[in-house]
């Protein structure tokens, strides 16, 4: 994994970086409590309709029933002037209990998009299980068709652009996860 303060890589899971001495800990103190939320869509800013936020909320929970083992959450909000949104989505997702079932370490497949619409950036984290099979290429090619989609028709087309970019990359990982295991079983 790669440091979401300095961008080093370090093993994961890591009690804080070696480079930076970031850790969980750190961050608390930073961010304070964590904020309310909701499984799938949580909107802090008040910016998405709420027939937008209906539907966005249907197309996360498809998500789930295609992809089972994973949670894809999506938290909007507004951070303050010069706070990391990178920082703020690696806290979030390892303190905010998105998912019923508390997943660790390598058992982790979730996915969390935070947006900070006041610095206009946003930031993609996996959980640790998902690491080793989402490079990080893959999840800037995410975070570039959503911020593509959000130019050509708005928060919630991009939120959509996103979301089916998610999905199209990991249905060719787990396509091409059962050729492997096919050619190795039958090898």
């Amino acid at each position: 994994m790669k440091c979401p303060s300095c961008a080093n890589t370090l093993e994961a899971p890591a009690p804080r970086c070696p480079h930076c001495k970031l850790s969980l800990q750190r961050l608390d103190s930073k961010f304070g409590l964590v904020p309310a939320h909701s499984r799938f869509l949580t909107d802090r800013t008040g910016k998405l309709p709420l027939d937008e936020m209906t539907q966005l909320r249907a197309a996360l929970r498809l998500f789930q029933k295609k992809f089972p083992q994973s949670l894809f959450s999506v938290f909007l909000t507004e951070l303050p002037r010069g706070t990391s949104v990178a920082e703020y989505g690696f806290w979030l997702a390892n303190r905010a209990k998105f998912s019923s079932v508390e997943k660790t370490e390598g058992e982790n497949f979730n996915l969390l998009l935070v947006i900070d619409l006041a610095g206009n950036a946003a930031a993609l984290t996996v959980g640790y299980g998902l690491e080793r099979y989402v490079p990080e290429q893959d999840l800037k090619s995410v975070l570039d068709d959503f911020a593509n989609g959000v130019r050509d028709g708005g928060l919630a087309a991009g939120l959509r652009v996103g979301l089916d970019s998610v999905t199209r990359r990991l249905r060719e990982l787990s396509t091409n996860a059962r050729a492997a295991n096919f050619e190795t079983a039958s090898g």
